[in-house]
């Protein structure tokens, strides 16, 4: 009982974290082509909080990257979810 609602928290958890990272991709797409739309702008709301932190980092972290005016956080973000994603599966095949 415990070993299958243990699956299905982390089947869960794997999912809405792929869900983000559609998301990311999809705003990132819509900035590109449709920065004004009202879907982009929905997605923005939640979506710019999290590429924030992450923008200021890599400014402080590379500031050199500020130069190229390339918005290298999505793909940071997109790598972190993945490895987020990779760690819940490695879990989940552990404890189960």
């Amino acid at each position: 009982m415990l070993v299958g609602l243990l699956n299905i928290v982390f089947n869960v958890l794997i999912f809405l974290v792929r869900i983000a990272t559609w998301l990311v991709l999809i705003y990132v797409v819509l900035s590109l082509i449709l920065p004004q739309n009202k879907y982009t702008l929905l997605l923005g709301k939640y979506v710019e909080p999290v590429l924030a932190p992450i923008r200021s980092w890599l400014s402080k972290t590379f500031p050199k990257l500020g130069g190229t005016h390339v918005d290298f956080s999505p793909v940071v973000l997109w790598l972190l979810m993945e490895i987020a994603a990779w760690l819940l599966e490695l879990l989940r095949n552990i404890l189960l």
